[in-house]
């Protein structure tokens, strides 16, 4: 009966992440902030210290809000019409706040890590080994393979960047927009095929689970 069940939550589980959506909004935040990494280290404007050393915690957060907007509006939009919707049980107050607050401190820690270490070729590495850490513990949660071959991307990324010792204000850059690449390559082709091995259905929901 237990195990019934814990293949019936993998399978809803699996279900959110068969667009690929998820890892094409991460792609897009990561190369985001590659893009915003470049600005800080190769513009003269007064304010790039600001963004890099201040700021860049609260931008994370705030991409992360966004990217939920936008997957659920992406959702509504393309995929829910096509293979019907899930209902999930709704966050509490305290943990929506629990989030909010892990979120934020994800920000600041990865902040402090890109910009504030003196060894940045070392930091540089951890990055990739966290946000491979993270895609491998998802992929064991939900089942997926695809997230695993990611997790070995983004570390292979970070040590190798290290390893060739990039110029140490150029390294997180290259690390945070080849990461994204990954996920933006990856999300696409699994989108790409969902939206061809899927046909319009109508606007019922297939599923509720609460």
């Amino acid at each position: 009966m237990m195990n019934n069940l814990n293949q019936t939550i993998r399978r809803t589980q699996q279900y959110w992440f068969e667009d690929g959506l998820v890892e094409l909004l991460m792609g897009l935040l990561f190369m985001v902030l590659s893009i915003l990494f470049w600005w800080q280290v190769s513009s003269d404007s007064k304010y790039a210290p600001l963004v890099g050393g201040i700021a860049m915690p609260f931008i994370i957060t705030l991409g992360a809000i966004l990217m939920g907007v936008t997957l659920r509006w992406l959702k509504q939009r393309f995929v829910y019409p096509r293979t019907g919707y899930i209902t999930y049980a709704k966050p509490t107050n305290k943990q929506r706040s629990m989030s909010l607050l892990v979120g934020a401190v994800i920000g600041a820690v990865m902040a402090v890590l890109i910009i504030q270490l003196d060894l940045a070729n070392l930091g540089t590495a951890l990055i990739g080994v966290a946000v491979g850490f993270g895609l491998f513990m998802l992929g064991n949660r939900v089942g997926l393979m695809r997230f695993h071959l990611l997790a070995v991307w983004s570390v292979v990324v970070g040590v190798t960047i290290s390893y060739l010792q990039v110029d140490e204000s150029m390294a997180s850059t290259y690390a945070l927009g080849f990461i994204g690449l990954g996920l933006l390559v990856s999300g696409v082709l699994v989108f790409w095929r969902y939206w061809h091995n899927s046909e319009p259905g109508n606007d019922e929901p297939m599923e509720a689970l609460s």
